[in-house]
């Protein structure tokens, strides 16, 4: 058990971490509770009835049956099969039971996907193409990436593979495909979409790009990704690139860092700056030694003092310079719009802006297409005077000649750091985003520095120890402790009472739907982390760390967003598929056109050609006749009188 606790504790891959912890829960016989599907934390009856039924329909071969089930199954919850608690019992996942539905659902609609077009289809000239003229909004729902070898058995294209159509049955069967694209274009909306929310950090805002690369591995990334303060560079970077990209980019090859590269070679002097008060001049004492005695950390210092330098002299912390050109050098100076063209992800960043200044707290390719991306990521950022300066953070935008200018929405707005906006005003961009793209579910990723050594993510899998019932109840002690001061501190945020300094300490804002909240593992040693300058080293150490926080997930995760991922899926390959057939209907069209055409264009110069002969032959027996009565006259003459 030692040797297993410690690979989960250690895994550097989530086929190591998988393996560890179905070996835990065998050894801890925690497998017996996967294998009996009864519990009451969920209605297994109803889940088993439609098991049974799906089976059996596509055994038959039943189109009409298996759609009516997929279409009555239109609810994540269905059965409550997706309760937190369903998902801590076990290190490597839930009840067999809920896996098989999973599976089952999904493999129906991949025999649906996967049926050949009836009779009916043969002619599509008056086929019903409005899905088919649908922008490209019908595809922002869903889809992960591609799937490498370290997803183990429960990855998304494993599932796929498992669950191919079978043999006889549904495979024997055909569907309209017009018929086939409404229900899975009705379905995908009925069903609901999933937002990745990425919220805040500062340096451990690296582990976004970690929880995105994991979600990436196993399919289940979402195409709607929300990106607040740090988590809104995060976003950028990912909502920017193609899916061929992404590989490369999340292991952290792909992101320039060399703005910082200028700051790390900076040597700061320590000498004093003259009108320093007592405090100032001790500060700078200690400074000076502890670089004598912490060798090691000599670059982190170096950043501390570089910042507390500029504090003195400047008035402010951080370079927003700096910030920038790490943006700019990496994003582009491409617009929402071209960014989704690019890659087919929904990226909305949100800025905090009172709601009166007629300027949407919500940006995207639908409500600001020709905004810059990288400058909204900043405004995301934009804080305090204290830590930024007196710098203006300016949106900029392409005009219709292509040229870059302020954004004029903007012109006269100051932005404030997101924690400073009113509760009302922090819930209206994941309403927004409800509105506008049919979100019903949210995986949020929570990355703050100051929230992180307070929160567990929902997915932390069964308490061990020997004092198993005393951690339980600590654990729910201190859950409902938190809930009652959460509870507090908003009521106090919508009287206006609370102070600014402890409005950023409200845990993650109210979201509009269902959620799985993800938190990375931090140590204390990680907060000196803070001070850093980003480097190789430190990306891949913070993408580790949010990989890790989506591994006990996956399972839970895969239940709650597979099947939506699948009917996303399987409506892009009818619709492309669909769209091919009327090309090449349209192409027959023409094709038999043209040959009409030349058919007639070969009759009329065959008629034209045998006109020209009529007339050739007529012209010959008129010149024929004429040279016999020339002949005959000739003769008559030359013949002596009678």
């Amino acid at each position: 058990m030692m040797r297993w606790s410690h690979a989960l504790r250690t895994a550097s891959t989530y086929a190591e971490w998988a393996e560890a912890a179905q070996n835990l829960d065998i050894i801890l016989d925690l497998d017996t509770w996967r294998k009996t599907p009864k519990s009451d934390e969920y209605d297994y009856i109803l889940i088993q009835e439609r098991v049974k039924l799906l089976q059996t329909m596509r055994q038959e071969g039943d189109v009409f049956g298996v759609l009516n089930m997929l279409r009555t199954g239109l609810v994540r919850n269905l059965g409550h099969i997706t309760s937190n608690r369903l998902f801590n019992k076990c290190f490597g996942g839930t009840k067999f039971l809920i896996d098989e539905y999973v599976d089952e659902y999904v493999g129906a609609l991949l025999d649906l996907a996967a049926l050949p077009p009836s009779v009916k289809d043969s002619d599509l000239a008056g086929a019903d193409t409005t899905l088919l003229q649908e922008g490209e909004d019908g595809e922002v729902a869903g889809g992960g990436g591609a799937v490498e070898d370290d997803s183990a058995d429960t990855s998304a294209s494993t599932a796929r593979l498992r669950n191919r159509p079978r043999k006889g049955g549904m495979a024997t069967a055909t569907i309209p495909t017009q018929q086939k694209l409404n229900f899975m274009h009705d379905s995908r909306q009925g069903y609901g979409r999933t937002a990745l929310v990425l919220q805040g950090g500062a340096i451990f805002g690296l582990c976004h790009l970690g929880v995105v690369k994991a979600l990436y591995k196993q399919g289940l990334l979402p195409r709607i990704i929300v990106g607040t303060a740090t988590g809104a560079m995060m976003a950028a970077l990912i909502g920017v690139h193609p899916e061929e990209d992404l590989p490369r980019l999340l292991t952290g090859d792909g992101i320039d860092l060399s703005a910082f590269a200028g700051k790390d070679k900076e040597h700061v002097s320590f000498d004093e700056p003259p009108g320093l008060s007592i405090g100032g001049r001790l500060w700078y004492g200690l400074l000076r030694r502890s670089q004598q005695f912490v060798q090691p950390l000599r670059t982190r210092w170096d950043t501390l003092a570089r910042r507390v330098h500029r504090f003195q002299k400047e008035g402010y912390f951080l370079d927003v310079k700096v910030l920038e050109d790490c943006v700019k050098a990496n994003v582009g100076d491409l617009t929402f719009d071209e960014a989704f063209t690019r890659s087919k992800r929904v990226l909305n960043i949100t800025v905090a802006i009172p709601e009166n200044q007629g300027v949407p707290t919500l940006l995207n390719h639908v409500t600001a297409p020709n905004v810059i991306v990288w400058t909204a990521a900043v405004a995301s950022n934009a804080s305090s005077t204290t830590f930024y300066g007196n710098r203006q953070t300016k949106i900029l935008c392409k005009n219709a000649k292509g040229e870059i200018e302020p954004w004029a929405p903007t012109d006269r707005v100051d932005f404030s750091h997101w924690t400073l906006a009113q509760h009302s005003e922090r819930n209206a961009p994941l309403q927004r985003i409800r509105n506008l793209f049919n979100v019903n579910h949210y995986v949020v990723s929570q990355a703050r520095p100051y929230l992180v050594p307070f929160l567990q993510s929902d997915m932390h899998g069964p308490v061990q120890g020997h004092w198993k019932w005393l951690n339980s109840a600590t654990a729910f002690t201190t859950r409902m402790v938190r809930f009652e001061v959460r509870h507090r501190l908003r009521q106090a945020d919508r009287l206006g009472i609370l102070p600014r300094s402890i409005r950023r300490f409200l845990v993650d804002e109210h979201l509009p739907g269902p959620s799985v909240t993800l938190v990375p593992e931090v140590a204390w040693g990680d907060f000196f982390r803070l001070i850093e300058t980003p480097s190789r080293e430190t990306l891949e150490y913070w993408i580790h760390k949010g990989e890790r926080s989506v591994w006990p997930a996956v399972a839970a995760l895969r239940v709650r967003c597979a099947i939506e991922l699948e009917f996303d899926r399987a409506y892009r390959d009818v619709r492309r598929r669909k769209a091919g057939d009327l090309k090449r209907k349209a192409s027959d069209v023409a094709h038999r056109a043209e040959e009409e055409l030349r058919r007639a264009e070969r009759e009329r110069a065959r008629a034209e050609r045998g006109k020209g002969k009529e007339k050739e032959t007529e012209a010959e027996e008129e010149a024929a006749r004429r040279r016999q009565r020339a002949h005959s006259t000739d003769v008559g003459a030359r013949l002596p009188p009678a």
